[in-house]
C-alpha cells in the first residue's frame, strides 16, 4: 500500500528479518512540539509530500522561523549483533537552546528507502550545527559534539525569523528543482569561491555516462558530491541521474579537472564530449581562475588592502579589443564591467590576453581615491605596457587567465591638480542651476581606440581632481536626468593655466525639448496641447513647464507658444535621414554614421573603415523616440557656426553631412557635427548594451536543450548566416542553450553566449561535421512486425540527426528476421525469439516541435496515456508495455507537456523494410517536466488501421526545461 506509514511497538513484535526501515524503531520517535508552537503547514507529514520536499528543497529548508531536515536512508536488513527496539539514526542541534518540533520516519512498501524528518526552532541567537548521527557508533570524542555524524548541517540565527545556513549547502544544490536552478544560472562547470562545480547529468538505462579523465590531484581535493536525481516512491527503470562534484582549491598552482561524456562500453569512442576546468589556483588556494577568467582588485595605493565600496560608488573596467585575420579585423566593442564586488572576476576577458589589441582601464574610482595623472593617455594597460607603470599589476597564467591589481591612492594624498569649471548659461550668462540626480561631464578621446572618462558635476563652480579635464582635441557632452530640456553645444574657454592647476569657463545652450503632453516627441500635437491649455480647456496639463518655457522667463505665455510655434515650424522640414562622415588622414580612420527609418522600423547605421583593416558595419534598430531625437537636433545652428571649439578644425579631419527630406532634396555641409557624433556614439552604445544587434529567430524553442560544443573556436555570428559579424569564437567543451531556429533551416541555431545573443553554425563547411551535440536521448523506440502469414523481413534504420546507441537484437546493417502474424519474431543471425525490435540513439540534434500538444497533470498521465495511445490504434498489449516504461518517469512530475512527433521524427529516424508493410504507424511521444502549467494548442491527432502487413513502432524523449 502506498504512502504507508507503518510503526510497530518494541515489546514483543521483533521479527528475525527485521530491516532498518521505521518498523524496527521505537513507535513514531515524534518528539511533542511545546504546546504554543504550531509547526508550519510547508512541513511534510506523508511520505508523498516528503518526497517532494527532497525534490524540491533537498536536505534542508529555512522558513518562518523553523528548521526543517529530512534525511534520507537504505532500507536494510539488521544484522543479528545489532541493538533493535530503538531509533537507529537521530537528528540532533549541538545548542540544547533549539528546541526539537518534530520528529518523525516516513516509508512506503514499494520504496527501498525512507525518510526521516526533524523539525528545529531556535530559541536565541547564536551558531549551532544540526547533526545527523547513526546511534549505533560510539562517538569516540564527546568534546567534538557529534563528531562521528554522518551529516552535518551549519546555521546562525539572528533573531527568530532571521536564520541563514552557513555550510557548504548554502548554495550546493542537493535535489532536481536546485539543480535544475543552478545549472540554469551558472551552466554545468563554473568556479564559487574557491571550488570548482561540475554539474553532470545522464539519462539511467542507457550506455553514455559521464566519467573522470582528470582528477586534478595537484592542487584540489574531492569536497562534496550531491546526488541531485529526482526522487521517488518506487525504483525506476531510467529516468534523469543529476550529480554535482565539489572540488576544493587546497595548493597553489596549475591544474585540470575534466570528465568524459561518452559510451562507457568503449574507451576509445571517437564520439565523446569533454568538460574541462582549466585552472590557475592562486592567493593561497582562496582563489581559482577558470581558462579565459580575469580577476580585478582594486587595492589602496599605500596598504595594499582591498578598498572598501560606500554607497555611491561604481568603478568600472572599460576594454578594447582587435583581432587581425586573413579576411580583415575583428573589433569587439566591449560593454564596461561593474565591480560589484571588490575583487570582481570577469569570466571572458582573459580569452582577449592574445588579441592582436587588448588595452583596458579603471574609470569612475571609488570616493576618496584618485586615478593617477599622466602626460596625456588615458590610465591603462596598453597591449602589455602599463601607464602610469605603477598604477596597476597584471600577472598572466599559463591557461589564458590574469590577475590584475589596480593601485590607487587616496586624493588627498595626490599633489593637487585640480580642474575648475565654471558653467554659464549662453543666452542669459547666468550661473547654470546644477540639478540633483545623475549629472555628468562626459569626454570622448578622438584616437584609436576612442575611450571616455566621466566627470560627475555635483555644483557649479566644480572641481575636478584632475588638471587634464580639458584637452582640444577632444569632445565633450553635458548630461543629466532632466526630462524637459538640456544644455548642448558647449564652448570651453581657458581662464588660467598653470601645472597644478586649470580654470575654465563653459558655456552651453539651453534646449527645450517642447514635449508638452508627454509624449517623448516634440510634434505639432504639441503644439496644438499648448494651445489648449493657454485656453484653460479642460483635460490638459503640462507635462513640465520647463519643457515649453523657451522664454526662460518661469512664465508660460502666449509668447512661449509663440517661440514654441516657430520651433515646431522649423521642425516640420526636420530631415528624415542623417548621413555623417568623417575622415582623419592621421589615424587612418572613415567613419559614416547613418540613421533613417525603412519602413515602420528606424536604423542606426555604423560603419568604420581604417587603412590597416575593415570593419563589419552595424545596423541597430532604435525606437522611434531616439530616431526623432536626431531628427530634431538643430542642424541650422551647426552649419552657421562652423567655428565651434568642441573639436577645432584640423587640416587632417575632413566632416562631410549630407541631410535628406521627405521631398527627396539633400542638403550637404562640411559643418562641424561634433556634438551631433557624439549622440550617435551614444546611442550605438546604449542599443549595443541592450543586445539589440542580433537576429530574432522566426521559430523560438521552448524546450530549450542544452547542447555541447564540439569543435574548438565555434564561431559566434549575429545572425543566420556568415554574412553578419562574427562577434566571438566558443570554445569547444562549452555548455550552451538552444533558444531558437528559423523556419525550413536546420543548419543554424540561435542561442546565448557570455551574455550576447546570437547564432552558431551547427555543421562545419564540409556540410558534414557537425559542431554540437544535445546530451538527449532517443528512448526506447520499438518495433512491432505483423505480417499476414510467415514471412522474412529485413529492417533498416537511418538516423540523420543522432546516434545509434543500443540495439536488440544486435543490429548488425539492419535487422533480418522472420515474423510471424502473431509479431514473435525469430533473428536469424542468433537463432534468438522476441517480440519486437529495440534500439535507442543518443546525441540527438533533431528540433522537435512543441508548437501544439497537451499539458497533463502529472497525476493524471496513465488515463490521458490510455485514452490517446488507444485512439492512435495501439493495442491493449503495446499500449501496456508503451505504459509500463513511461508512466514512472512521468506521473511524478507536476505537469508534462507532452507533444506527439510527426516529420521532425521520422525524417531523422527514417524506416525501410523489405518487403513493404501495407500499414504503418511510428507514435514517437516527447515531453518536458514543468514545475507549473501553460497553455498550448492542442493537437489534433490521427488514428490508425491497420491493413495487411501492419509495422507499429512506439518510443519518446524526455526533454530537459529551460525557461519552457
Amino acid at each position: 500500500m502506498k504512502n504507508q506509514f507503518i510503526a510497530l511497538l518494541t515489546t514483543g513484535m521483533l521479527l528475525s528479518s527485521v530491516t532498518a526501515l521505521p518498523p524496527a524503531f521505537a513507535a513514531d520517535q515524534v518528539k511533542p512540539a511545546p504546546a504554543a508552537t504550531t509547526i508550519p503547514d510547508w512541513v511534510p507529514r506523508t511520505f508523498s509530500s516528503v518526497l517532494e520536499f527532497r525534490n524540491t528543497y533537498g536536505a534542508t529548508h529555512i522558513e518562518d522561523g523553523f528548521i526543517c531536515v529530512v534525511s534520507k536512508f537504505q532500507a536494510e536488513k539488521l544484522s543479528d549483533n545489532e541493538p533493535r527496539g530503538m531509533l537507529r539514526y537521530d537528528t540532533i542541534a549541538t545548542d540544547e537552546s533549539v528546541k526539537t518540533l518534530m520528529h518523525r520516519p516516513y516509508s512506503s512498501i514499494e520504496s527501498q528507502y525512507y525518510y526521516d524528518v526533524a523539525v528545529f526552532d531556535p530559541q536565541q541567537a547564536g551558531d549551532f550545527d544540526i547533526a545527523v548521527v547513526d546511534t549505533f557508533v560510539e562517538e569516540k570524542d564527546p568534546d567534538l559534539r557529534y563528531g562521528h555524524a554522518i551529516s552535518r548541517y551549519s546555521f546562525s540565527a539572528k533573531s527568530d525569523t532571521d536564520i541563514t545556513e552557513t555550510d557548504i549547502y548554502s548554495w550546493l544544490p542537493d535535489c532536481k528543482k536546485e539543480f535544475s536552478e543552478y545549472t540554469n544560472k551558472n551552466t554545468y562547470l563554473s568556479v564559487k569561491d574557491n571550488y570548482v562545480v561540475f554539474g553532470l547529468s545522464h539519462n539511467a538505462g542507457t550506455a553514455y555516462n559521464w566519467t573522470l579523465k582528470d582528477g586534478g590531484k595537484e592542487c584540489f581535493e574531492l569536497e562534496a558530491v550531491s546526488d541531485c536525481s529526482p526522487v521517488s516512491d518506487v525504483p525506476l527503470d531510467g529516468g534523469q541521474i543529476n550529480k554535482i562534484y565539489v572540488y576544493k582549491a587546497v595548493k597553489d598552482g596549475y591544474d585540470k579537472i575534466s570528465y568524459e561524456f561518452g559510451p562507457i562500453y568503449d574507451t576509445n569512442a571517437e564520439d565523446k564530449t569533454t568538460l574541462l576546468a582549466d585552472c590557475a589556483v592562486i592567493n593561497n588556494a582562496q582563489t581559482v581562475l577558470l581558462s579565459g577568467n580575469m580577476r580585478f582588485t582594486i587595492v589602496d595605493y599605500d596598504t595594499g588592502e582591498p578598498i572598501a565600496f560606500t554607497e555611491g560608488d561604481d568603478p568600472v573596467i572599460w576594454s578594447n579589443v582587435r583581432y587581425d585575420t586573413p579576411e580583415g579585423s575583428l573589433t569587439q566593442d566591449s560593454q564596461p564591467m561593474r565591480f560589484l564586488t571588490n575583487p570582481v572576476i570577469d569570466k571572458s576577458a582573459g580569452l582577449h590576453l592574445d588579441a592582436d589589441y587588448f588595452s583596458f582601464g579603471l574609470s569612475c574610482p571609488p570616493k576618496g581615491y584618485s586615478l593617477p595623472e599622466t602626460d596625456g593617455s588615458t590610465p591603462g594597460y596598453y597591449n602589455g605596457n602599463v601607464i602610469p607603470e605603477d598604477y596597476m599589476t597584471v600577472t598572466k597564467y599559463e591557461n589564458k587567465t590574469a590577475d590584475v591589481v589596480f593601485r590607487l591612492k587616496k586624493s588627498s594624498a595626490v599633489s593637487k591638480k585640480i580642474t575648475k569649471i565654471t558653467f554659464y548659461d549662453k543666452d542669459t550668462g547666468e550661473l547654470i542651476d546644477i540639478p540633483e540626480g545623475n549629472t555628468f561631464l562626459l569626454k570622448c578621446t578622438s584616437g584609436e581606440p576612442s575611450t571616455g572618462e566621466i566627470y560627475d558635476i555635483e555644483s557649479n563652480p566644480c572641481t575636478i581632481d584632475s588638471v587634464n579635464v580639458f584637452e582640444k582635441s577632444c569632445s565633450y557632452s553635458f548630461h543629466s536626468d532632466e526630462t524637459w530640456g538640456g544644455y548642448d553645444y558647449l564652448e570651453f574657454e581657458i581662464i588660467s593655466e598653470s601645472t597644478d592647476n586649470v580654470e575654465l569657463k563653459c558655456r552651453m545652450k539651453w534646449v527645450p525639448y517642447g514635449d508638452a503632453n508627454g509624449d517623448g516627441l516634440s510634434s505639432i500635437s504639441d503644439l496644438v496641447f499648448m494651445q489648449k491649455w493657454l485656453l484653460g480647456m479642460a483635460d490638459t496639463e503640462l507635462s513640465d513647464l520647463k519643457a515649453v518655457d523657451f522664454c526662460r522667463d518661469n512664465i508660460i505665455d502666449v509668447f512661449d507658444l509663440i517661440r514654441m510655434r516657430k520651433h515646431i515650424l522649423r521642425s516640420i522640414n526636420l530631415p528624415v535621414a542623417v548621413n555623417i562622415n568623417i575622415k582623419d588622414g592621421d589615424e587612418g580612420t572613415d567613419k559614416t554614421w547613418k540613421v533613417y527609418q525603412n519602413g515602420d522600423n528606424y536604423i542606426l547605421y555604423y560603419d568604420e573603415k581604417r587603412t590597416d583593416m575593415d570593419i563589419e558595419p552595424l545596423m541597430l534598430p532604435i525606437s522611434e523616440q531616439d530616431y526623432r531625437r536626431i531628427m530634431a537636433q538643430d542642424y541650422e545652428l551647426l552649419i552657421n557656426n562652423t567655428l565651434h571649439v568642441t573639436i577645432p578644425v584640423l587640416s587632417s579631419i575632413q566632416q562631410d553631412t549630407v541631410l535628406t527630406y521627405a521631398d527627396g532634396s539633400q542638403r550637404r555641409t562640411s559643418a562641424n557635427m561634433a556634438s551631433i557624433f557624439i549622440k550617435l556614439e551614444n546611442l550605438k552604445e546604449k542599443y549595443l548594451s541592450n543586445n539589440n544587434t542580433y537576429v530574432v529567430p522566426e521559430r523560438f524553442t521552448t524546450n530549450a536543450a542544452p547542447l555541447w560544443v564540439m569543435v574548438n573556436d565555434l564561431k559566434f555570428y549575429l545572425g543566420p548566416d556568415e554574412s553578419y559579424k562574427s562577434v566571438d569564437k566558443i570554445p569547444s567543451g562549452t555548455v550552451l542553450w538552444e533558444l531558437g531556429c528559423q523556419n525550413d533551416d536546420n543548419v543554424w541555431l540561435f542561442t546565448k553566449f557570455n551574455g550576447q545573443y546570437g547564432w552558431i553554425k551547427t555543421v562545419e563547411d564540409d556540410n558534414d561535421t557537425v559542431t554540437y551535440y544535445f546530451p538527449e536521448f532517443v528512448d526506447k523506440p520499438v518495433i512491432y512486425l505483423y505480417p499476414e502469414e510467415k514471412t522474412d523481413v529485413h529492417v533498416e534504420l537511418e538516423l540523420t540527426e543522432s546516434e545509434l546507441s543500443t540495439t536488440y537484437p544486435r543490429y548488425n546493417n539492419g535487422w533480418d528476421v522472420v515474423a510471424y502474424p502473431d509479431g514473435k519474431l525469430l533473428n536469424k543471425a542468433d537463432g534468438t525469439h522476441h517480440n519486437y525490435l529495440f534500439w535507442d540513439a543518443a546525441n540527438s540534434r533533431t528540433k522537435f516541435d512543441f508548437s501544439k500538444g497537451f499539458c497533463v497533470a502529472g497525476a493524471d498521465t496513465e488515463s490521458f496515456l490510455k485514452e490517446k495511445l488507444t485512439y492512435m490504434g495501439l493495442t491493449e498489449e503495446e499500449m501496456n508495455e508503451f505504459i509500463v516504461y513511461w508512466l514512472p518517469r512521468m506521473e511524478h512530475n507536476k505537469y508534462n507537456l507532452i507533444s506527439f512527433q510527426g516529420d521532425a521524427y521520422t525524417n531523422s529516424a527514417k524506416l525501410s523494410i523489405t518487403p513493404s508493410p501495407d500499414s504503418i504507424c511510428r507514435i514517437f511521444m516527447t515531453y518536458i517536466p514543468l514545475e507549473n502549467a501553460l497553455d498550448i494548442e492542442p493537437q489534433q491527432l490521427e488514428s490508425f488501421e491497420r491493413n495487411g502487413f501492419t509495422v507499429v513502432e512506439w518510443g519518446g524523449s524526455e526533454l530537459r526545461p529551460h525557461n519552457a
